[in-house]
């Protein structure tokens, strides 16, 4: 009977070991480009699209509020040097009013996460997998290294 009760206590350790020890996974990247929002204006209807796409793409696998914060104005910055100040300052200020509409869209900060995560800083093996991830992409190579290097300084 001793020898039973030991083998059921090492087999539920080993699962509570296994619950916290595997690692989180992604689940599949999605845009819509900006979501909510136009991709352009009426005579470039995609001319800032890219922007939100990188956008997104930091959204899906989060971090911690610098991350965020630093995302955002990203966007900004991306915007402003396609369309100008006017049209990066209404989509960033609609990017951080969002923050705190009590109407949520599917893509918050980390929305990627099978498993949700505080918003800490990603650990180095969450970062290796991350650019992992973003690799796979069905996405231009050249803009996914442009990122990860931007992302992932080493």
């Amino acid at each position: 009977m001793l020898t039973l009760t030991f083998l059921i206590f090492q087999a539920s350790e080993l699962n509570a070991q296994s619950k916290y020890s595997a690692p989180n996974s992604l689940k599949l990247f999605l845009t819509d480009g900006c979501t909510q929002f136009i991709d352009g204006p009426l005579n470039n209807p995609s001319l800032w699209k890219h922007c939100c796409v990188e956008h997104d793409l930091r959204y899906w696998f989060g971090g911690d509020q610098a991350d965020l914060d630093r995302s955002d104005l990203r966007l900004k910055v991306c915007v402003r040097d396609v369309a100008g100040d006017t049209w990066a300052k209404i989509i960033y200020s609609g990017v951080r009013l969002g923050h705190h509409s009590p109407i949520k869209n599917k893509s918050q900060w980390g929305w990627g996460w099978e498993n949700k995560r505080l918003n800490n800083p990603l650990d180095p093996s969450e970062q290796n997998y991350v650019i992992e991830e973003i690799r796979k992409l069905p996405l231009d190579s050249d803009f996914l290294e442009n990122f990860i290097e931007l992302n992932f300084k080493k």
